[in-house]
């Protein structure tokens, strides 16, 4: 049996606890008719006793399952529990009992071996036996129950922490950036106010795109392809024609999930640390593809990369990025800086699909 999580559950016992109770009385109907009649060996007796007992039986611990759910105290020690349970469980049978042997006493059965007081007694056993199950099943699974809903609503409250601890990672975003980009801006307008001017222009289109995304966690990687681009567009007219950019994404990685200013985070750090010569261009390469199950991210730039540097590279954005990469990756994802070939490579492994928050 199952009930409704919340409060509801302490109002109104679920369907799944009335097919239980609808079923398991049924049987106990064929099974006590056919221990009277074995005992008894009268088929008349037998079935209006049966008729008679077992749905009283079936509406006694239907109204105390309605009772329990709805009225009764929580929080009461089972020490004091048991023996009231124990007391109600014993009434009933003995009511039960009585109830049967009345009507037995309506039925000429001949000579038994049974006295009638035997007859009472055995019947008080049978159904204190049947109700003493009936209660340890009850309160068996109510009990896991209830275990359960404190699980879910751990797993909610758990669930709300991650949220906003998203929430906060992702104001910290745009922020940094904006500030960054507001910094060059203003270096830029002394000497080149026409400079500055177009990037004005280029950063209200990527606050224009950011703004109408803001809240979102995940993103399509053609979002975030897009929001890249919108960022080199930026960072050119800072760096002048020194910069470069070149993607190669592979097509099938398009509508891949992933957090929210992911690409913007590592060419950022590129941009950031990378080494810049004056007699050639800094170019950034970003490659996107798939592999198997899983999603591989890697940005290069010029530069070298010494072992003792590598923890010094997170940043506020990378560290932000790794952290947000745990939530909705949790245990699945890795992040490398390395270096080959005079270039240094953010490498960003995400297996599987993301987690739902």
């Amino acid at each position: 049996m199952t009930f409704e999580t919340g409060e509801s559950a302490r109002r109104v016992l679920s369907a799944g606890f009335w097919r239980a109770q609808v079923a398991g009385w049924l049987i106990l109907l064929v099974l006590g008719f056919c221990i009277r009649l074995v005992v008894f060996g009268n088929i008349e007796a037998s079935l209006w006793l049966t008729l008679v007992i077992e749905p009283l039986a079936f509406a006694l611990t239907s109204a105390a399952a309605i009772w329990h759910v709805r009225h009764a105290p929580r929080g009461i020690p089972l020490p004091i529990v048991l023996p009231c349970v124990v007391m109600l469980c014993a009434a009933a049978a003995a009511l039960l009992a009585a109830i049967g042997q009345t009507v037995y006493g309506l039925f000429d059965l001949g000579e038994l071996t049974i006295t009638r007081g035997h007859q009472f007694r055995l019947g008080v056993i049978y159904y204190m036996g049947i109700l003493s199950i009936w209660t340890l099943i009850y309160f068996g699974v109510e009990a896991e129950l209830a275990a359960r809903n404190e699980r879910i609503s751990k797993m909610k409250a758990e669930t709300r922490a991650v949220q906003i601890e998203l929430e906060h990672l992702q104001t910290q975003i745009e922020p940094h950036f904006l500030f960054n980009a507001l910094n060059t801006l203003v270096a830029e307008i002394p000497e080149r106010p026409h400079i500055a001017e177009e990037m004005t222009r280029r950063l209200a289109d990527y606050l224009r795109y950011s703004l109408g995304n803001r809240g979102d966690g995940m993103c399509r990687m053609s979002e975030e392809l897009a929001a890249a681009e919108y960022y080199i567009r930026i960072q050119e007219l800072r760096f002048d024609k020194r910069l470069a950019y070149q993607s190669q994404v592979d097509p099938s990685t398009l509508s891949a999930l992933i957090p929210h200013m992911t690409l913007q985070g590592l060419i950022e750090n590129a941009i950031k640390h990378g080494h810049w010569n004056d007699d050639e261009p800094f170019l950034i390469n970003l490659r996107v593809a798939r592999l198997h199950e899983s999603l591989i991210i890697e940005v290069d730039n010029p530069g070298q990369l010494h072992t003792s540097q590598v923890r010094d590279r997170y940043g506020l954005g990378l560290s932000n990025l790794c952290r947000r990469l745990d939530l909705h990756y949790p245990g699945r994802n890795e992040f490398s800086l390395i270096q080959t070939a005079g270039r240094t490579v953010a490498r960003l492994t995400l297996h599987g699909e993301p987690a739902s928050l």
